[in-house]
């Protein structure tokens, strides 16, 4: 009898995604209405849009996806300033604490995107010992 294996990754990812919503369903409003399905399509989505944002992190990773869940798809679209973090060649840690920084000014005013470009700059300036 053969046995199938499921590569590492998967498994990982798998379990990733399980964690990811679990903690989701527990300390975010609302998310456990969703159904469970549309809830893991859902992160599966948006974790494969964070890879390719170049996160690899858990940290990096799962705040890319917060940012989808409370500013939807389009959020990088609303700042050219965050865009062009998203696609810098800057570590992981520094653009993770920037994104994070935007966001957070965006979810406090939500009509003033030049407040969240310069929540961005700053972490961006205290940020520099870390690393280009």
């Amino acid at each position: 009898m053969e046995i199938k294996t499921m590569p590492i990754n998967s498994a990982v990812r798998a379990a990733f995604l399980e964690h990811l919503d679990a903690v989701f369903d527990r300390d975010l409003a609302d998310y456990h209405r969703i159904e469970r399905g549309q809830r893991l399509q859902f992160l599966a989505a948006a974790v494969e849009l964070a890879e390719n944002k170049g996160f690899s992190s858990e940290q990096g990773i799962a705040s890319y996806v917060l940012a989808l869940w409370y500013l939807d798809i389009d959020f990088e679209e609303k700042s050219d300033e965050l865009a062009s973090l998203l696609l810098s060649p800057l570590p992981e840690v520094r653009r993770v604490h920037a994104m994070n920084q935007w966001v957070e000014a965006l979810l406090g005013e939500p009509d003033n995107i030049a407040a969240a470009d310069e929540a961005l700059k700053k972490a961006l300036h205290l940020t520099e010992p870390w690393g280009n």
